[in-house]
């Protein structure tokens, strides 16, 4: 613990510091969502399976977590989102976001730099946190972490374009830095 918490600082400022993608000091630009530094509080270690995680940070708003359910399909008996979708149903260009629920006060103020200290090191997945911006903002953005390229990089999408963020990642199609806004840049997912 008392290590961690000296390193974080350092941590905070490379993350902070990476470019749209993922380089420290780089060239491609400024995320237009940068990371927000940790705080020093300890998160319980996110749960091991190896699937994406929706995780719930934020716990005054339970009709609008509920709706953000609904809207990604409902949750199934096993805790999953998005997990008894209809194939033909399905927009490609708006894949539909399958993932295990974490609905559990101990994680509300979690931040992204933070995520990655929570899982083991060999777990290369995805992270995408409903937080204060989901509940505020129109299109439900979600903050996504990245445990793959970057670790501890994130973004923030339109919840919309999520699970083709990850079904994309999964199949190799695209790389993480490829769904980070840009400061002063239209993001592609935008384009009509």
């Amino acid at each position: 613990g008392k290590t961690l918490a000296a390193l974080m600082p350092l941590i905070d400022r490379l993350v902070r510091e990476m470019d749209a993608c993922g380089v420290y000091q780089g060239d491609a630009g400024q995320p237009a969502y940068p990371t927000p530094p940790a705080t020093p509080r300890i998160f319980p270690a996110l749960p091991a399976d190896g699937a994406v995680l929706l995780i719930r940070t934020v716990f005054d708003d339970d009709q609008g977590w509920y709706a953000l359910l609904d809207e990604l399909g409902g949750v199934d008996e096993n805790g999953w989102v998005g997990a008894d979708l209809d194939l033909d149903d399905i927009d490609v260009d708006e894949f539909p976001l399958t993932a295990s629920v974490v609905d559990d006060p101990a994680y509300a103020g979690l931040l992204p730099g933070q995520v990655p200290a929570l899982v083991s090191p060999r777990e290369e997945r995805l992270v995408v946190l409903a937080d204060a911006r989901t509940f505020t903002e129109p299109d439900r953005p979600l903050t996504v972490v990245d445990l793959h390229d970057t670790p501890g990089q994130s973004t923030v999408l339109p919840c919309r374009m999520v699970g083709s963020m990850a079904c994309n990642l999964e199949l190799g199609n695209m790389d993480f830095h490829e769904f980070v806004a840009v400061t002063d840049t239209r993001p592609w997912w935008e384009d009509d």
